[in-house]
């Protein structure tokens, strides 16, 4: 008899959940670093040298320094004198840290292991070949603006019976998404109301017809019939039970009930309140009411108690914690990001039960330098579909504020006066890019803290005439980075006077905005920006426009004016439009499926 993997993961978690044991937390610093740990910079240059004349060494502290050694050896010369001391040093190393690397090396196949079984690893693709090349067709006129031609394509594919003899339900669902999406691009109102109810005839209550539900309503409301836009939102069911989805509907049936039944409308205005950690939503619905947007006081010190206190762990993941914080007090942040990962598996299927150990995980992410993972650990909190007690309402807050932090202070400071761009527009960038990573890399290939393409580094470097970009590694040194992202953010700036239509620049390039400014700009911003038809786009200039809120927030002492952001976007003049048809867009999107 055999069993898979994951009812052996599962198996074991129930048997470890079972008991609990106290853990008594240690405090760390956050950890922001100028250069990624794959390259040997100056400060690891000096965390060598002081290992090398420590006179005894843990046996944690000679695999970080065979690890500091390794990293040395890949910038010096093929048997040159250091690198053949090197490789000595190496050698006499290795014996006694065998076991480290190979407990390391188990726990990488296990955490990857595990993320496949959660669904992290796997990519959606096209089951059929055939349908997948017809997709991607129709979805390059699409992308060419070629919106008719595309539609009448992907009308015809719909309606082939070969389609659907030889589709999936998971490819049915993208190409009927993709003709929502073309339909809705062009205003087309029949053809968005026929797609969206094939969508949900398909899936009622999946993410697409959630999604589709939504641009359905407020295709309605822009042409003044609220009260069918409340019908078809109202009326969706939601597979999605998020916090960010929650928000998104509240915020809308309030906006279509303002015109139709002010009470129901001030009833969802302070059901939107009262979810936690206010945000893009309640801004906009506080300045359509000319009210200021306030994020609630919090009491750090209080607040960071877990910190100070021993609190209950699993046994399944007490151990994990433990070795990670070995690790993090060795230098061996990689390392602790494994032990992290394991613990996080052990206690992601009841975070309301975990909180405190989920949330100082997130505190050992953010001093092993890894803020994506921290924030993604405290995800689990806010987001868990059955809630977490309103108790922990003050220190999920103050936990979150502690995610907006301000790394490399005096550089971003130089930078905004030198090319007047907010700082805390610039951090609100820099958080959604990398999370603060000098060594991010995308899948695009844009590299660094904030994430810059090869190819407009060289045109930025040439443009401001700056020190010639010389390689790879150039992009991968913080500050670097940031010198050359924030001339971007200038250049952005004078043709996109508005943070959402900077935003939008910086993810989609400064063409394809212009084309969604001419197209929508003339809606208030809430609709305009719902009305990106790109959805990583879409969600990108919602989330800076959180972090930028946050950052002002935790400058001003928590109350912004409602005017902060404009709720009306720019004019765009002609001559502008001319001008950014010459820049070429930074990064280019893929199709999103």
């Amino acid at each position: 008899m055999t069993v898979s993997y994951s009812r052996l993961c599962l198996l074991s978690l129930f048997l470890l959940c079972q008991c609990a044991t106290k853990h008594q937390p240690i405090r760390f610093p956050a950890t922001f670093q100028k250069f990624p740990d794959e390259l040997f910079s100056p400060s690891t240059v000096k965390e060598c040298r002081v290992l090398e004349t420590k006179p005894e060494l843990s046996q944690l502290e000679k695999k970080r320094l065979m690890d500091l050694y390794v990293l040395e050896a890949k910038t010096l010369k093929y048997g040159s004198e250091r690198f053949q001391e090197i490789l000595q040093k190496t050698e006499q190393l290795r014996p006694e840290v065998e076991d480290l690397m190979a407990e390391s090396d188990n726990l990488k196949t296990e955490v990857f292991l595990e993320r496949k079984e959660v669904g992290e690893e796997e990519k959606d693709s096209f089951q059929n070949v055939q349908l997948k090349k017809a997709y991607s067709q129709i979805y390059q006129l699409w992308n060419q603006d070629q919106n008719e031609q595309a539609l009448q394509k992907v009308k015809e594919l719909v309606s082939s019976s070969d389609t659907s003899k030889i589709s999936s339900r998971p490819d049915w669902r993208k190409i009927l998404n993709l003709k929502f999406r073309i339909a809705h691009d062009i205003g087309e109102l029949e053809a968005i109301a026929s797609s969206y109810k094939q969508i949900k005839d398909l899936d009622d209550c999946s993410n697409e017809a959630s999604t589709a539900a939504l641009l359905f309503s407020l295709s309605l409301f822009v042409k003044n019939d609220s009260k069918q836009a409340i019908q078809v939102l109202a009326d969706q069911c939601e597979s999605d039970e998020s916090l960010s989805s929650k928000t998104r509907k509240a915020y809308w049936l309030y906006r279509f009930h303002k015109s139709v039944n002010p009470d129901i409308a001030e009833t969802k205005y302070q059901e939107l309140k009262q979810l936690p950690l206010p945000g893009y939503y309640l801004y906009l619905a506080a300045s359509e009411r000319g009210e200021n947007f306030s994020v609630p006081e919090t009491d750090l010190a209080a607040s960071k108690k877990y910190l100070d206190e021993s609190f209950d762990v699993p046994l399944g993941a007490s151990d994990y914690l433990l070795k990670a914080e070995d690790r993090l007090k060795a230098g061996l942040k990689k390392d602790a990001h494994l032990y992290l990962s394991k613990a996080v598996n052990v206690l992601r299927n009841r975070p309301d039960k975990n909180v405190f150990p989920l949330l100082y995980i997130a505190h050992l992410y953010r001093a092993a330098g890894n803020h994506l993972e921290s924030m993604k650990t405290f995800s689990m909190l806010v987001g868990y579909k059955n809630g977490v007690s309103s108790d922990w309402a003050p220190v999920l807050h103050s936990e979150f504020l502690e995610m907006f932090p301000r790394p490399f202070a005096e550089k971003v400071s130089w930078l905004s006066r030198e090319w007047s761009i907010d700082e805390d527009f610039i951090y609100s960038i820099m958080r959604q890019e990398s999370a603060f990573n000098p060594g991010a890399v995308s899948a695009t290939d844009a590299r660094g803290l904030m994430q810059l393409m090869p190819f407009l580094a060289r045109s930025l470097s040439r443009s401001w005439k700056y020190q010639p970009y010389a390689s790879d590694k150039f992009l991968f040194q913080a500050e670097e980075n940031l010198k050359l992202s924030t001339y971007h953010l200038h250049q952005l700036q004078k043709a996109t006077p508005h943070y959402a239509l900077m935003a939008a620049s910086y993810n989609a390039g400064l063409r394809r905005t212009s084309r969604w400014w001419k197209k929508f700009g003339h809606y208030p911003l809430d609709i305009f920006v719902e009305f990106i038809p790109v959805t990583e786009t879409k969600n990108y200039v919602k989330l800076v426009l959180r972090n930028y809120l946050y950052y002002k927030a935790l400058r001003s002492g928590g109350t912004l004016p409602p005017n902060l952001i404009p709720t009306k976007l720019p004019e765009l003049d002609l001559a502008r439009e001319i001008s950014s048809k010459k820049n070429k867009p930074k990064r280019k999107i893929p199709a999103q499926n």
